[in-house]
């Protein structure tokens, strides 16, 4: 019998499973035919210095997964029942591989998914994202520990996909005191991506037009295009979304959805005002289109307190109210929420049951002590106060480069964890000056649902020092006074 060549991986597995990956790859290869005998294990031992017992073992594995098959007395030997197509040369392997390569049929489309950075950077003006330094670890670690010492074996098992019954109270509670909400079904989710992404398979159905911002949230518009949507874009000026502009697309399309940012338009952080809402409103009801509100920053506002979202002042139980605890707590917590009236909440209670079960039971019960408190609230007011003075200091810096002669313009966000910053020249080209530089700015032509040459910047200042702020941004200015001569303004 011809010498079987082997080679006995180095990990740090077992000498037993590593024999029997050795002769599996023997086996995967074509070296070890069906019905041919592998070496003995007295021969497998001396060979790669090991006791019989572990060979054996090696190969009794190999038996039970039905790789061999071994009779008493006589030799262990490659199964006969194993597809032919696993005895091939690996040339003639790698031909039939494609050509019984599965025809993929995709009916949905992922997206190209979010803007992120990626490689290092010094300085990050990321939009939504909060600055993690100034957890309160401690506090929450506290709520965590009591939820433990409680031993609260339902609240570790399966439970109601709609969230646990005590963080929605809390919720509730929350949203009525602080944000006009009352009356409403409550499901938590995983973020509001999934909840938006509930939103479009409970309503939306393949070929149906949902209207979008024409600037906005890409993962928002990549969850409606799962769901088989036609995204239409609603013009955004500078006072936000255009009521008479969707009123326009209502009269030539049949739409289905309107999803929209109305406290702080995402990007450009511009909050509707009533009189918008109250018409937005009006022409939803009169084409009869669902609204998806998401409020995905709602704590941080400066100017005053904030506009109640646009589900409060619904009366015809056609606005679905999305939101996120990311802001406030830490993005991986992944606790969103979804409030609508209560048919809607519990079909998207339905459905949540399918895709994703239920939600972190234990961090619920954590959060809604925490909540019951007065901590989150608390910590809340300590970050908006931050939040501010970073604004602030952003907003002074970028007048000192306006002042020395930058072609620069902004508009002072009323709340928000990101500044609308116009530039000279294409602001994508500027992004990738700063990227050289090790500076991450969103450039506007990463929120375009139609895709062009844009002139702004998303500058996030939440997850900044007021220094580190000062700094990225002078280095922000160095590249805008190095851009090419044939940039345009």
């Amino acid at each position: 019998m011809r010498e079987l060549t082997l080679e006995l991986p180095v990990d740090s597995r077992p000498a037993y499973l590593r024999i029997a990956e050795a002769l599996r790859d023997a086996v995967r290869e074509g070296r070890a035919r069906p019905g041919e005998a592998v070496p003995s294990t007295r021969e497998l031992a001396a060979r790669f210095g090991l006791h019989r017992h572990t060979v054996m073992a090696g190969l009794d594995e190999l038996v039970a997964e039905g790789w061999l098959v071994a009779r008493r007395g006589e030799a262990y030997r490659v199964s006969r029942e194993l597809p032919e197509r696993f005895f091939t040369p690996r040339t003639a392997r790698s031909a039939a591989r494609e050509a019984r390569a599965p025809r993929w049929r995709f009916t949905r489309s992922a997206g190209p998914g979010p803007h992120r950075p990626g490689g290092a950077f010094e300085f990050r003006f990321q939009g939504g994202l909060a600055d993690l330094r100034l957890f309160p670890f401690d506090e929450l670690r506290g709520h965590l520990a009591d939820a433990l010492r409680r031993r609260d074996i339902a609240a570790l098992s399966y439970g109601d996909p709609a969230g646990h019954p005590r963080f929605r109270e809390a919720l509730a509670v929350y949203l009525r005191r602080v944000r006009a909400l009352d009356g409403r079904g409550l499901v938590v989710t995983h973020g509001s991506q999934e909840a938006i992404f509930l939103v479009g398979q409970l309503l939306l159905a393949p070929g149906d037009c949902a209207a979008v911002e024409a600037l906005g949230y890409t993962p928002a518009w990549d969850a409606l295009r799962a769901a088989g949507a036609r995204l239409a874009p609603v013009e955004v000026d500078e006072h936000g979304l255009v009521p008479e502009a969707f009123a326009r697309l209502c009269r030539k399309r049949r739409v289905r959805l309107l999803y929209t940012t109305p406290l702080h338009q995402y990007p450009t952080t511009v909050t509707l005002a009533v009189s918008r809402r109250l018409a937005l409103l009006e022409v939803a009801a009169r084409h009869d289109v669902p609204i998806l509100e998401d409020d995905y920053d709602h704590e941080f506002h400066y100017r005053c307190e904030p506009l109640p979202p646009l589900a409060s002042a619904d009366r015809d139980g056609r606005v679905i109210y999305v939101s996120t605890f990311s802001k406030v707590l830490y993005p991986s917590a992944r606790l969103g929420f979804v409030a609508a009236p209560e048919p809607v909440a519990q079909r998207l209670a339905g459905l949540r049951r399918i895709l994703s079960r239920q939600s972190d039971s234990l961090l619920q019960e954590a959060v809604a002590h925490w909540m019951e408190d007065g901590g989150v609230e608390r910590h809340m007011r300590r970050m908006r106060r931050a939040y501010e003075l970073r604004r602030d200091v952003l907003a002074t810096a970028l007048s000192r480069w306006r002042d020395r002669g930058a072609a620069i313009d902004w508009r002072l966000p009323d709340g928000g964890m990101a500044l609308w910053l116009r530039v000279p020249g294409v602001s994508a080209e500027l992004a990738e000056r700063a990227a050289a530089r090790g500076v991450y700015v969103q450039p506007e032509e990463a929120f375009q649902l139609a895709p062009g040459p844009g002139c702004h910047l998303r500058l996030g200042f939440a997850n900044q020092t007021p220094t580190e702020l000062e700094a990225g941004i002078e280095r922000v200015m160095e590249c805008l006074a190095q851009r090419p001569r044939s940039g345009r303004r």
